[in-house]
């Protein structure tokens, strides 16, 4: 365990340092090879998305476990390096905050459409309604999922099985968001992409939307949680975004009334703001905090034989 937390903070502290990783994307080279395959593979079934994740997805889960064992009978040292290099490259912390604040200044400023356009680059979506409350809700989404997919999930998975689990969890979530539309061209063959997603998202979304009860409004997390969740087709997102919501106290949970049932279930009859972008920064700082202070305790308690 003491291992694994060290090796945590160094990935954490490179994320600090090197947000950009060096202006070069790390998973760039693997989008453009993920839509070559697509292009290939597509023909509208489910078969057929299933055989491109494992194309896709196989050879570098195989590359890296190859890579650790082959360093592992060289030097243990070189494994750790190994291991925190893999977790950097799958964090993306700095970046996923630095573009929230980039949202909310902009929005501070009046500038609508350099608001719409990091926002942009932060989702890889565009915004079809382009007002600053449409604008700062859709980041707050976006900070509350995100703060799973790229951090949360990828520390937990990483803390279980290694570099290989932090790893295919990376891809599934890039593929996920590549095929898993619910376009005609994607509706069978992004099924399987979508399905990995889910699957390697569930546990530790769930821990998030807690962890957002635990460091925001638990009662009213929890509240929303268990009367919203379900509002939400995405079975990871519902759970984050109306626990998150929840513990910001953006939401009431209670149910609308038949003639206010425009917007997203969590957020009606609330206006978003700028300065809910960084109550949202904000609350998924101290989720990080509070796990790594916990596993800081854990690390000292058996360091000091508490635990044997």
């Amino acid at each position: 365990m003491t291992i694994t937390l060290i090796i945590i903070l160094f990935a954490v502290a490179l994320d600090r340092l090197f947000p950009d990783r060096g202006r070069a994307p790390p998973f760039l080279w693997y989008e453009d090879w993920a839509r070559g395959v697509e292009q290939r593979f597509n023909g509208g079934t489910r078969g057929q998305g299933l055989a491109a994740v494992l194309v896709v997805a196989g050879p570098v889960i195989l590359g890296v476990a190859l890579i650790r064992y082959v360093l592992s009978h060289i030097s243990y040292s070189l494994v750790y390096i190994f291991d925190i290099l893999v977790l950097y490259l799958c964090l993306d912390l700095y970046r996923l905050t630095r573009q929230a604040v980039g949202v909310s200044e902009s929005l501070e400023a009046g500038d609508i459409l350099m608001a719409a356009s990091h926002l942009e680059t932060m989702t890889g979506k565009t915004s079809g309604d382009v007002t600053e409350s449409s604008i700062a809700q859709a980041t707050v989404e976006a900070v509350l999922k995100h703060a799973n997919t790229a951090i949360m999930a990828p520390l937990f998975w990483f803390i279980l099985f290694g570099p290989v689990a932090v790893v295919l969890q990376r891809l599934a979530a890039l593929l996920d968001r590549l095929w898993g539309h619910r376009s005609a061209q994607f509706a069978e063959f992004g099924w399987a992409a979508a399905r990995l997603d889910d699957l390697l998202g569930w546990v530790p979304a769930r821990i998030t939307a807690l962890s957002y009860g635990i460091m925001g409004s638990f009662e009213d997390a929890l509240h929303c949680w268990r009367r919203q969740a379900g509002m939400w087709s995405d079975i990871n997102s519902g759970p984050l975004l109306a626990s998150g919501f929840g513990a910001m106290h953006m939401s009431a949970c209670e149910e609308p009334e038949e003639e206010d049932i425009s917007g997203p279930p969590a957020v009606r009859g609330f206006v978003v703001n700028a300065a809910d972008i960084r109550r949202a920064v904000a609350l998924l700082w101290r989720v990080l905090l509070f796990w790594l202070a916990v596993a800081l305790l854990m690390a000292g308690a058996r360091l000091f034989g508490v635990f044997g």
